[in-house]
């Protein structure tokens, strides 16, 4: 009603506004004892639960379908005979007013009948009085022996893979090969070469190496040899470098001398981040007892450090940023004092995980 301000809204299409209109939905009932004035297949809710009594299959509400109490006449199928509150229908004992149901069908009411589901056993002492499959609960966990895997555990009652282990305590409920998974990483302990730690669970050639970690560090996760391996020529094995959390192919010894030293090590690895090579590299700064002098062999041994020599994670490799890392961190500082100035502001890496890093470079020798 484009051009009348007091009307929007014709329901039934009658040319008359729903505000005007006594009869929104057309359907012969005015709205004000209409229980669906905008249904026109509905008008009646007598049992109040939503359903107009054209859908409602049972209108009254009382639980008889509507065609039976036509088919049998409404008087019959809600007549109580005897007062007990329970209609014929439902009464199994329909002239009796102390008796209503007979669950195991044996002619004998269940107030009077001492065996109710007729099971052999005494309902006084029947956990299950009408279950004639059970009659006893060992655990008290609501479950029958007889359906119970395990009827003295209240904490368990199912089996799944029949392992022996209850489902609420079986990490994998459905593969009998498995219970456990101690590390939580999804691989259960008997197919985890690493039970205890969450990043690993692959060990192709049994060398006490993960897979992921050798390929990372360019060992062979097929040869078992390269357990005994020195990448880094450290003095310590790749096992033992694994073992001990640091990476086998590089650490923060670089002239060998089995020391870390910020006045060598650390310069010379600030001096290579910084261009140097030849004589300016390695001059004054390779101690006397280094096994890696020449500038070829500084160099070689810095590269082997790789990404790891990227400190702060920023994704570079900087003489300001991860070389005074390294060469504060060789001089014993710490906390703030290691980091003040020198992190990237793109760094991925906070003070403690810088820490951790560094000292990961840092193998015991």
């Amino acid at each position: 009603f484009p051009l009348n301000s007091s009307e929007s809204i014709d329901s039934d299409g009658d040319g008359i506004g729903n505000n005007a209109d006594a009869d929104d939905d057309n359907d012969g009932y005015d709205d004000n004892v209409d229980e669906f004035p905008f249904d026109s297949s509905e008008y009646l809710d007598t049992d109040g639960d939503g359903i107009g009594n054209n859908a409602d299959p049972d209108d009254d509400g009382d639980q008889v379908p509507d065609q039976l109490e036509q088919e049998n006449g409404t008087n019959q199928l809600l007549a109580d005979s005897d007062y007990d509150g329970v209609s014929d229908y439902y009464d199994a004992f329909p002239l009796n007013p102390y008796e209503s149901v007979d669950s195991d069908g044996d002619g004998i009411g269940n107030n009077v009948d001492s065996d109710d589901d007729n099971d052999g056993v005494q309902d006084s002492e029947d956990a299950f009085p009408f279950d004639p499959s059970e009659s006893l609960d060992s655990d008290g966990d609501g479950v029958g022996d007889n359906s119970d895997a395990f009827p003295n555990d209240a904490s368990e009652t199912v089996d799944t893979d029949e392992d022996g282990v209850g489902d609420n305590s079986d990490a994998f409920p459905e593969d009998p090969s498995e219970t456990t998974d101690t590390d939580a990483d999804g691989v259960g302990d008997n197919s985890d070469a690493f039970p205890n730690n969450s990043e690993y669970s692959r060990d192709t050639d049994s060398d006490g190496m993960p897979d992921a970690w050798e390929i990372r560090y360019g060992l062979d996760p097929n040869d078992p040899s390269d357990a005994t391996s020195d990448i880094d020529n450290d003095g310590v094995t790749a096992l033992d470098e694994f073992l001990a959390g640091t990476p086998p192919s590089g650490s923060l010894d670089i002239d060998g001398n089995e020391t870390y030293d910020a006045l060598t090590d650390g310069l010379l690895i600030l001096r290579t981040m910084f261009g140097l090579d030849g004589v300016s590299l390695v001059s004054g700064t390779v101690g006397s007892n280094a096994i890696y002098s020449s500038s070829e062999e500084i160099i070689s041994r810095i590269e082997l450090l790789g990404e790891l020599a990227d400190i702060d994670g920023d994704g570079n490799i900087d003489a300001l940023t991860d070389g005074l890392l390294i060469l504060r961190y060789l001089f014993g500082l710490e906390g703030e004092t290691l980091v003040i100035g020198v992190v990237s502001s793109t760094a991925t890496r906070n003070t403690a995980e810088i820490e951790a890093h560094l000292s990961m470079l840092m193998p015991q020798l």
